[in-house]
């Protein structure tokens, strides 16, 4: 496939992937709007979590719903899109650099890995993969200056960087450490 293919396949992969994490929150919120009218219409239930013995009643269902959604739901629907994100970008870059593999002309490799790739192409990834994986363990600001060295989109601006930047650092906590800032995530 030719580049422009595959940025557009990877576009439609990208929005179908958001498309479902809307869904996601829109049919979560939903389901537990069912619950609760279940519950405020007298009916009763029990649930037996095989796993912990936990034993859920209608009762305490109609508590947990509401921490589902406010807290659960919303922390694990924003890390998705933070992912989805971080997910494309990288693929993003991965064919760009495949169809200009010349940009990483004077990378190394060690020898051994050399001899175990099947062919030059399998190298060349060898090579994209450890580019990547060096930009992608830096800062959200060192990525987009990456790209644009590279790619010349002249976008996102300054301001739409620091937001994605402030985002991932957020999801970074959620994820990473239970919600909780201390002197890693500072600065």
């Amino acid at each position: 496939m030719a580049l422009p293919d595959d940025i557009a396949a990877l576009r439609d992969r990208v929005l179908a992937d958001l498309n479902a994490a809307h869904d996601y929150d829109t049919d979560t919120k939903s389901a537990w709007d069912i619950v609760r009218q279940v519950i405020a219409a007298g009916h009763t239930l029990s649930i037996r979590n095989m796993t912990t013995g936990t034993l859920t009643t209608q009762a305490d269902l109609a508590g947990k719903a509401r921490g589902y959604v406010a807290e659960q739901l919303a922390e694990a629907t924003f890390q998705r899109f933070i992912s989805t994100f971080e997910i494309f970008l990288l693929d993003f870059l991965r064919l760009w650099l495949a169809a200009y593999p010349q940009s990483l002309g004077g990378k190394k490799l060690d020898f051994q890995e050399v001899l175990d790739a099947q062919d030059k192409d399998a190298i060349a990834l060898l090579v994209i993969d450890k580019e990547l994986a060096d930009v992608l363990h830096g800062p959200p600001a060192a990525w987009f200056k990456y790209v644009e060295d590279r790619v010349k989109l002249r976008c996102p601006g300054q301001n739409e960087i620091q937001q994605f930047a402030e985002a991932k650092a957020s999801r970074d906590v959620l994820e990473h450490n239970r919600g909780v800032v201390n002197k890693t995530y500072e600065a």
